[in-house]
């Protein structure tokens, strides 16, 4: 997914973020990251430049917040990372990457891509 909206694989650590949980969101395929019990697996990415910041910012649903979680790096480092916060409606229940493959990424990487395309229209 990041691919299809910044043009790039960017480098990353794998981490985990205790006490945070990934959830489903209502009438979305996509998740949201919550406070709650457990832990959150994902990725901390580690060059992101300014300008792909902006493109994510601009991305993201209005529902998410940016903000500082504290991870635990698969190196053990324990260290602050920025994520996309959901601040909306959720449900209770695990999202689950598994079936977000096998039921919609390839839509969803065709949404990603017409919406990449749309953005750099409107900065040309």
């Amino acid at each position: 997914m990041i691919s299809a909206v910044i043009g790039r694989i960017p480098q990353y650590e794998n981490a985990v973020a205790p006490g945070w949980q990934v959830v489903c969101l209502p009438e979305r395929v996509y998740p949201g990251l919550i406070p709650g019990h457990g832990e959150a697996v994902g990725k901390v990415f580690t060059d992101l430049t300014d300008t792909e910041w902006a493109t994510l910012d601009a991305f993201e649903d209005p529902a998410y917040n940016l903000a500082t979680v504290r991870v635990l790096l698969s190196t053990e480092i324990e260290m602050d990372a920025l994520s996309y916060i959901w601040r909306g409606h959720h449900i209770n229940q695990p999202w689950l990457a598994s079936d977000f493959g096998r039921n919609e990424l390839a839509n969803y990487l065709d949404r990603c891509r017409n919406w990449r395309q749309r953005y750099d229209q409107r900065g040309s």
